[in-house]
């Protein structure tokens, strides 16, 4: 086996959102000793660009995203990966291949529903042989989702109860990245309708299916002590549900006791909103336009529109929207029989889809890194699981160091009590 030149890769560390993640990897590296590498295709693209960024990586490492041989030799160096490049459907497989083969641990924002079941269903043999750990939306993009469920459930099941429905409510100031919007335009032109066909539903990429009751598809509350929050259809849902509920089939399929201790029950339920104030009147008209907007991307010269008119994979906003930036997610978990709820709020500074995505991705690096020992069995095992599942209650307790993140955790006996 090749000696290890460096411990966390960065590969995409030119883009964007890549840099962003250089920058705050470098600072890490240097309070929590480790060495950092930068990878991408272009070699002087990458000098000039850690000039311009005052960084001095341990090791600096070029391949081709399509170049399985470039990419072997390069992940063979390194204990982690931090993939930024996309659209993942279109680079990221072979990528994803050699690290599940190589036993080397791999975090992506990948919010592409084809490319994650894509690469499980053909590498999670690899993945488990080599007990590499591979997670996927490791951004806003679904983080704030699945630890907020996660959390809920597991305060529920405390109470002595297991989840019945679950629904989280988001409140956002910050743009959708380039690299959403291109993976989104991505999935809509995947040429092959089969894959695009399995890759939807909300139990699309669960090991398991499960219930789901019929969610309105323009309005959603939810209500915990009394209090209703409505909300209007959220851009984001499909793909967050998914991973939820990947989460729940993970944890459900288990057969691993402390797995099966935190499953969610077989009656649980997700969904989300985008929250809205007033009541459903308002969420129906904002749901009614964004479905109007929206369907005039299954049409190709709306998307070759989009296309060039919105921020583009690479870009993004000045460092000061970044700053000001922020979101709120509100999670209400019920019990079964509706006797015991949970809230959970969740809160990140910071512009959702770059500066607080920089950092949420960079943690799961980190908890992959520094923090293997304190994962759960089911992680050590190695595979494709998700943020919740792979590092739970680990990546809590980094992202709230960080002091940019924070979780509050309410249920309805603390609430008397207050």
């Amino acid at each position: 086996m090749s000696a290890k030149t460096a411990d966390i890769l960065v590969w995409g560390a030119t883009g964007f959102t890549g840099q962003l993640v250089v920058k705050y990897l470098a600072t890490e590296a240097v309070q929590q000793g480790f060495k950092l590498a930068v990878g991408g295709r272009n070699r002087q693209k990458l000098d000039d660009t850690m000039k311009q960024l005052g960084v001095k990586p341990a090791v600096v490492l070029t391949a081709d995203s399509g170049d399985e041989a470039s990419l072997r030799a390069m992940v063979k160096q390194v204990k982690v990966v931090a993939s930024l490049v996309g659209p993942y459907m279109q680079y990221g497989e072979p990528l994803v291949k050699v690290c599940a083969e190589e036993g080397v641990h791999y975090c992506d924002l990948s919010g592409e529903s084809p490319f994650i079941q894509r690469t499980v269903t053909r590498y999670a043999r690899s993945a488990l042989d080599s007990k590499a750990i591979l997670v996927s939306t490791s951004g806003f993009d679904s983080i704030p989702s699945d630890i907020g469920a996660y959390l809920a459930v597991q305060r529920l099941k405390k109470l002595g109860a297991d989840a019945g429905h679950v629904r989280s409510g988001f409140q956002a100031r910050g743009g959708v990245s380039g690299g959403t919007i291109a993976s989104i335009l991505g999935v809509l032109e995947n040429p092959d309708k089969d894959e695009r066909k399995r890759s939807m539903g909300p139990y699309a990429l669960s090991p398991v299916t499960g219930p789901r009751s019929k969610v309105p598809a323009f309005i959603d509350r939810m209500t915990y002590q009394g209090r209703t929050q409505w909300g209007m259809y959220w851009l984001m849902a499909p793909l967050n549900e998914q991973v939820v509920n990947r989460s729940w089939g993970i944890l459900e399929a288990a057969d691993d006791s402390a797995s099966r201790a935190q499953a969610y029950g077989p009656k649980f339920n997700y969904a989300e909103f985008l929250s809205v104030p007033g009541g459903p009147l308002v969420a129906f008209l904002g749901s009614l336009t964004f479905f109007s907007a929206f369907a005039t991307l299954f049409f190709p010269p709306f998307r070759w529109l989009v296309k060039k008119l919105v921020t583009q994979a690479g870009d993004g906003p000045s460092a000061e929207s970044q700053k000001n930036g922020w979101y709120e997610v509100t999670t209400v978990a019920k019990s079964v029989d509706g006797r015991k709820e949970v809230q959970v709020v969740g809160k990140g500074k910071g512009d959702p889809g770059y500066a607080a995505t920089a950092v949420l991705i960079s943690s799961c690096a980190l908890c992959l890194l520094k923090d293997h020992d304190r994962l759960s069995p089911l992680a050590k095992q190695g595979g494709f699981l998700t943020p919740a599942t792979a590092f739970g209650n680990v990546l809590v307790e980094r992202l709230e160091a960080t002091g940019r993140f924070s979780w509050t955790v309410e249920d309805s006996e603390s609430a008397k009590d207050k």
